[in-house]
């Protein structure tokens, strides 16, 4: 929770997280683009 992790708490998750929330945003961008390119 916000506030309560502490650095090891960060650390134990790694690095799977970070990729995970990279490949769901640029999934949402590329398809909000992709839906406005079908519209337009």
């Amino acid at each position: 929770m916000i506030g309560r992790d502490s650095n090891d708490d960060i650390d134990l998750y790694g690095a799977k997280p970070w990729i995970a929330g990279l490949i769901f945003s640029g999934a949402l961008i590329a398809l909000m683009f992709g839906l406005a390119a079908g519209f337009a």
